[in-house]
């Protein structure tokens, strides 16, 4: 064969580009070429992986340099050549430091010159050729440069079929994915759809017609923004752009318009598809959540309607003994002045069975054991320790299989209510009480009128109990009127008040002693007929001092969140029968007509969320002294805010 170089270079690169050729043909030429061009015996194309050398391909007959067979690298001649850049020759192996004593021994090559093939930056074996016998002289560099194109050619055709076999499992996994892709998206009840760059679908799984009414066919090749609801428009757009811009979108909803005109809700989560480092396309997941977003609209309404009523309402678990309460409103909250926190997670009896009696504590529990709709009218206590009356309607949930899961309480202050009832009660005995003690005065001093000696004492007895019955006739009457009257909880200035009513009582008591003494510079919280209450308790000291000099201090103080007025007189002080009503809260036998103005005091005060007390002015029992609490309010504080609720006026 000729020597020139050029030549047999040509002929290499030629064996490299004939498509004819597979890889182990050309390699099987190449290592020929070179082998005969170089005078030597054996070329050979070499595998070295953990730490072995195996013979790939090889020409020549040397028993140890044929396809299959492998050694350790330590034994074999390739070992230094993978070592160094270039090629590593060898003119005498038998002296060279290059090659061990035991691959010489192994192989007998008195010859050898060598490259590495490298494939993506990776040493992948050698391209090698030798001989039996040493060379009288060294290889020339054009041989060397003519092994060395063998290496890279050899380099670039496996590192070409190593792309070409990425890129082929690469297309497989894509096929079994595109595969599997559509096996999903064609059973799946949600809509898997795909969309180009300019927001027409390029795909749509078959479920897209059950959702929305169209075809896939029909829906691809059409743009988005065609189908979608104008008032989903624009976070729809945003949201195609964000994916453009590579990021993904979770849980967009959007109003999607159906064929034939009707509106279905979607829940839209989406990514990009790249191609080449560009977002190619958008796919992704839609899915009809309209019947769910219209029960949660419905759930909000109920929610909302559960809020805003002004009966307190609970929500407790059926188990027993605890029966915890898992929700309460708004107006329960204001009705047992406990916040939300407080009252979740604690048992019912802490709100209700505590406080009744002990009969109304074991209907309650008997109750809620068996499972039945109750009523009960019970006086509970607030945070505050302020008694109200609540009326509390119990009604069992039932479960899916008729076992009782929860209850449901309905909880209406009705502490005005059973004040009226009380009072009329109270007024109905009173006057029965005092009707029948008058008409038997009035009836037994009717038989002396006869008697010329004791007729105008009975006159004089008759005309007095008449007149008491039309007082107190008249004093139930004004307290009728006061309990039918709404509530109407105003902004009192508590210097204003007091000024009137001293005006009031100077004028018509013109020998007493008012004095006035006002510490508060806050307002008072309560209605206008306050006015009559603190006018009552100035009437009453005024009229029972034994004389008409009697001395009456008004005195108006801050007391907390409350304003405290106290009204003192110096006179003999008011019988423990017209005031212990007071301080036991209810009517006893023993009281009559004669307390009836406290009575009104009493049921103002009260009604406006106060309290009021009334017994000697000091140790030595001299004088009265009567003391109101009432809620006061701040100039910044609104009316509906500081108003305090009515509190249960007997119990």
């Amino acid at each position: 064969m000729s020597r020139d170089s050029s030549s047999i270079r040509e002929r290499i690169y030629a064996t490299f580009a004939d498509e004819s050729l597979d890889f182990e043909a050309s390699v099987q030429t190449a290592l020929e070429f070179t082998a005969d061009y170089l005078g030597v015996e054996y070329g050979f194309l070499t595998r070295i992986e953990d730490g072995q050398q195996r013979i790939l391909q090889a020409v020549g007959s040397h028993e140890l340099l044929q396809p299959g067979e492998s050694c350790p690298l330590e034994q074999a001649y390739c070992r230094r050549t993978i070592q160094i850049s270039g090629t590593l020759s060898v003119q005498d192996a038998a002296v060279s430091p290059e090659v061990s004593t035991t691959a010489f021994e192994t192989f007998e090559l008195g010859c050898y010159i060598g490259t590495k093939v490298v494939v993506d930056g990776e040493v992948y074996g050698t391209v090698c050729f030798g001989d039996s016998n040493s060379r009288g002289e060294s290889f020339s560099e054009s041989e060397g440069m003519l092994v060395e194109l063998v290496g890279q050619l050899v380099s670039q055709v496996l590192e070409r079929r190593a792309y070409q076999q990425t890129l082929a499992d690469q297309n497989r996994q894509l096929e079994t994915e595109r595969q599997t892709f559509e096996e999903i998206a064609e059973t799946t009840f949600d809509v898997i759809y795909r969309i180009d760059r300019g927001g027409v679908f390029t795909y749509a799984s078959s479920s897209v017609e059950r959702i929305i009414g169209y075809s896939p066919e029909e829906l691809v090749g059409t743009p988005f923004a065609e189908h979608i609801c104008e008032s989903s428009l624009p976070r729809t757009v945003d949201a195609f752009d964000q994916l453009l811009d590579g990021e993904s979108v979770e849980h967009l909803e959007i109003e999607f318009e159906r064929k034939g005109g009707e509106t279905v809700i979607l829940e839209v989560n989406a990514r990009p598809i790249y191609n080449g480092g560009d977002v190619e396309l958008i796919q992704g997941v839609a899915r009809d959540i309209t019947n769910r977003v219209e029960r949660e609209r419905e759930l909000r309404l109920q929610h909302r309607a559960l809020e805003d009523t002004n009966v307190g309402i609970t929500i407790a678990e059926a188990a027993e003994p605890e029966f915890v309460i898992t929700y309460a409103n708004e107006a329960f909250e204001a009705l047992s002045g406990y916040s939300r926190d407080e009252i979740m997670g604690r048992p019912y009896r802490d709100f209700f069975v505590e406080d009744a009696g002990p009969e109304e504590a074991a209907d309650i529990r008997e109750a809620l054991v068996s499972g039945d709709s109750s009523v009960f009218d019970l006086l509970v206590t607030r945070q505050d320790d302020t008694p109200l009356w609540c009326r509390t309607s119990i009604s069992p949930v039932t479960g899916d299989f008729d076992e009782v899961t929860h209850y449901v309480g309905f909880h209406e202050n009705v502490t005005e209510e059973k004040r009226t009832v009380r009072l009329v009660e109270l007024l109905n005995r009173v006057l029965r009480h005092n009707l029948r003690n008058s008409m038997n005065v009035i009836l037994g001093n009717i038989e002396l009128l006869n008697d010329p000696e004791m007729s105008s004492i009975a006159v004089g007895r008759i005309r007095e109990r008449g007149q008491d019955l039309v007082r107190l006739s008249e004093r139930a009457q004004e307290l009728k009127r006061y309990a039918h009257r709404e509530r109407d909880p105003q902004r009192l200035d508590p210097k204003e008040l007091v000024a009137r009513i001293v005006e009031q009582h100077e004028e018509s008591n013109p020998q007493a002693t008012i004095t006035v003494d006002v510490q508060s510079d806050r307002g008072i919280c309560a209605g206008s007929e306050l006015s009559r209450a603190l006018s009552e308790l100035v009437a009453n000291a005024i009229s029972h001092h034994p004389t008409e000099s009697a001395h009456v201090s008004i005195s108006v103080a801050d007391a907390g969140d409350q304003i405290r007025i106290e009204v003192v007189d110096d006179g003999e002080g008011v019988s423990p029968s017209e005031t212990s009503f007071v301080q036991m809260g209810r009517e006893t036998d023993l009281e009559h007509g004669s307390s009836m103005g406290l009575w009104l005091v009493n049921w103002i005060v009260t009604r406006y969320g106060g309290s009021f007390q009334i017994g000697p002015a000091d140790e030595d029992n001299r004088g009265t002294r009567a003391t109101i609490l009432v809620p006061s309010i701040d100039p910044e504080t609104s009316v509906e805010a500081a108003a305090k609720p009515s509190t249960a006026l007997f119990w």
